[in-house]
């Protein structure tokens, strides 16, 4: 494994949203399996200006390494962004 590389992912998401629903579930099964995994939750109600900056024009938004997904990704998409073979 790459020290190098961040294990962060960013999860721009809404408690009134339901298509975030499965992608949450989806990261709370990832992080399960990989512990080491950061994963910063972003409420965009309550955090306007950070999803405005970060350009969120919908939900949810996985974003790893500079990549964004707009639904909950497969894990062979998701891990080597996290340096997780």
């Amino acid at each position: 494994m790459d020290k190098h590389m961040d294990k962060e992912i960013v999860y721009y998401k809404s408690l009134i949203c339901p298509r975030c629903i499965p992608t949450s579930r989806f990261l709370k099964e990832l992080k399960k399996d990989y512990p080491e995994i950061n994963i910063r939750e972003v409420e965009i109600i309550a955090h306007m200006k950070a999803a405005k900056e970060a350009k969120i024009h919908s939900i949810p938004v996985i974003e790893v390494a500079g990549k964004r997904f707009y639904k909950a990704p497969s894990r062979n998409d998701i891990l080597p962004l996290l340096g997780i073979r």
